[in-house]
């Protein structure tokens, strides 16, 4: 589906399908009595003005169609509160407990669940969050996460039309043996991402003609983590004619902060030596 083909939803569908980005039944019947939006930024800005101008109680409505931070919606059907939230995935289970308390402390305080854009947070960045909210006083709190909702829609907004038009954010590589002048061809690479100690397979391929591998993560979502490519050297410098290879495989550990970015790392192969550096 593409921006025209939101456009041409019948009311009922589009309203559900911009409900997904901010659950406020009045902002997504604006939106849809708006269209046709001309553009994506259209939509989005559209999507600020309305949200600006609605009442107290429709941003509780769109307040309560969120999980709590920490936990995942059984009702959610478009799983996007699992990539928002990925940060907590990666915690302990200490500082899920505090997040947990700081939830009911939040409610307790306010009345309605802790908002906040979740999207590249750790969840030690999410609890100072909480923490320093839970001083304000409640005509303030509200005026943040009303502004918290507004940046998580437009998010949203943004994630719809990728997964529209095809775009991925994900992790890319490409082997360059320098030693031929030429892309390695058909050496078998492996990502991993770390949970804690462990380190868990969630990607494989194979390098193609150019030396490229695009395929590691087009079917998942990525999460902020530590992550690992690990490159069988060994077999591809066998497969040249090199038979006791110098470097049996080489691994290259990174970080991804933000998983709306493309993450491409290329590695520069020789017999006995190589590097990487973060490409585009």
């Amino acid at each position: 589906m593409r921006l025209e083909e939101i456009n041409a939803l019948d009311e009922e569908s589009a309203v559900r399908t911009l409900q997904r980005c901010c659950g406020s039944s009045r902002w997504a019947q604006a939106m849809v009595r708006a269209r046709p939006f001309p553009s994506a930024a259209a939509m989005m800005d559209l999507g600020d003005a309305v949200w600006v101008s609605l009442d107290a109680a429709d941003w509780f409505e769109a307040f309560a169609a969120h999980p709590r931070i920490g936990e995942t919606s059984s009702s959610s059907t478009s799983g996007l509160e699992v990539v928002e939230q990925s940060g907590v995935r990666l915690a302990d289970a200490d500082a899920r407990r505090r997040l947990a308390e700081g939830n009911g402390q939040y409610e307790a305080r306010f009345g309605y669940i802790f908002i906040v854009c979740a999207t590249g947070k750790s969840v030690e960045q999410m609890l100072e969050v909480l923490e320093e909210r839970l001083k304000n006083d409640p005509h303030e709190e509200l005026r943040i996460a009303a502004e918290e909702q507004r940046q998580i829609t437009r998010l949203r907004l943004g994630k719809l039309l990728d997964e529209e038009t095809g775009a991925r954010h994900m992790i890319t590589t490409h082997v360059l043996d320098t030693a031929r002048g030429g892309p390695a061809v058909g050496m078998t690479v492996i990502l991993e991402l770390r949970h804690h100690s462990e380190w868990s397979p969630i990607g494989r391929g194979a390098t193609d003609d150019s030396g490229r591998v695009t395929s590691l993560t087009t079917d998942k979502q990525l999460v902020p983590g530590t992550y690992r490519l690990t490159f069988d050297t060994g077999t591809y410098h066998r497969d040249q004619g090199i038979s006791m290879p110098f470097f049996p495989e080489a691994k290259i550990t990174f970080y991804v902060r933000d998983p709306d970015e493309h993450y491409h790392v290329p590695l520069l192969l020789s017999p006995f030596g190589y590097s990487t550096y973060r490409g585009t």
